[in-house]
């Protein structure tokens, strides 16, 4: 058995073997056509020559044949039909032999998936025609039943398929009749169901772990930096007010820190001074009643804003690149000038938080 019989066998037992491991294609009838080239090396008597020369016809010509087939399930089917080999022709001895084979063939078939492409091999026979014409003596026709094989492979897209295949055509245990062939197939069974796609299970975001949050701020206690905030108040990631104003007041024509003023900024500098709110920063502005000239005020008021300034630095906090201080002398008063009681509250250095974003 030559090796293009050994492939063909093979062909056929794998898909057999391997049934149950894959979906192949689907019940139904199916048509088709191909073109390719046949082969022929054989003796011209075998093919149906009668003369008393004794020579092999060794030529190729094209071929095409059309196929009509029935798959009874995933896995095996039949298929038949017919084919023109081509013509084939030779000339000894001042005589011209001309041979053109033709021939009803009929296969059981076996099919093997792999992805989108099925392979198959399929096992059958042939009833061969051959049409001999010489110029000694003149034509006839011979018929032979011979043993035919093949494998190949089709590419399937709907109910088309494209495919390529060898056949074998066997004689005296010979392999000298092959045919290389391309063409494309049209299925009359449902369309192949695609392969069931499992939809991946939705991802479960675990909801954060609640904490402790002793003045209800929206921030653990844990990263909490200022944990007494009063209840409402907008805060930071840190947990301290996005809103913080501390407003110091001083005595008349004074800018010197009171007692009252310096207990209010001691309660601040930890805060300040915490490296893990470093980046907490705003305005020291200074502002004055409205006695005196604008031009003394203004300078007073920046008095008043550099002593909280100085203070604050004195306690180890550091403001360079955090605070900025100014003075506003008479501007923006906030309370009635007229009045001993106005005057005092205009008094003052405003202490501003600036540097919130986004706030609890």
């Amino acid at each position: 058995m030559t090796i293009f019989k050994r492939a063909a066998l093979a062909a056929v037992l794998v898909p057999a073997v391997m049934a149950g491991a894959a979906q192949a294609a689907q019940p139904g009838f199916f048509i088709g056509g191909s073109l390719g080239q046949t082969t022929i090396d054989q003796d011209a008597g075998d093919l149906g020559y009668s003369g008393n020369n004794t020579f092999k016809i060794d030529a190729d010509d094209t071929a095409w044949k059309t196929y009509l087939g029935y798959n009874f399930s995933n896995w095996l089917g039949i298929e038949g039909g017919y084919v023109d080999f081509g013509s084939f022709s030779k000339t000894i001895r001042n005589d011209t032999v001309r041979v053109d084979p033709t021939g009803w063939d009929a296969f059981l078939v076996a099919n093997l998936p792999v992805g989108p492409v099925d392979l198959f091999a399929k096992v059958g026979g042939i009833s061969l025609k051959t049409s001999v014409d010489t110029q000694t003596f003149g034509s006839d026709d011979n018929s032979d039943g011979q043993l035919a094989y093949g494998v190949g492979a089709a590419y399937n897209v709907g109910h088309f398929a494209f495919r390529v295949e060898a056949e074998g055509f066997d004689n005296n245990e010979v392999d000298d009749f092959y045919v290389l062939s391309a063409g494309v197939t049209y299925s009359f069974g449902a369309d192949k169901p695609a392969p069931a796609v499992v939809a991946a299970a939705p991802a479960v975001v675990a909801e954060p772990a609640s904490c402790a949050d002793a003045d209800s701020d929206g921030v653990c206690d844990t990263d909490d930096q200022c944990p007494n905030t009063p209840q409402g108040t907008a805060v930071g990631s840190e947990g301290c007010s996005c809103h913080y104003t501390l407003q110091l007041e001083f005595a008349f024509d004074s800018a010197t820190l009171s007692a009252s003023d310096m207990a209010q900024l001691d309660e601040l500098v930890p805060v300040l001074k915490n490296p893990k709110v470093n980046f907490i920063g705003g305005e020291i502005d200074g502002y004055t009643d409205s006695v005196g000239s604008e031009d003394y005020n203004l300078g007073l008021s920046k008095r008043r804003a550099q002593s909280v300034a100085d203070y604050l630095e004195s306690h180890g906090v550091s403001l360079t690149g955090r605070f900025a201080t100014s003075g506003y002398g008479e501007a923006d008063p906030v309370a009635d000038n007229s009045t001993a009681e106005g005057r005092a509250q205009n008094r003052r250095v405003v202490v501003r938080r600036t540097d919130c974003k986004n706030a609890h």
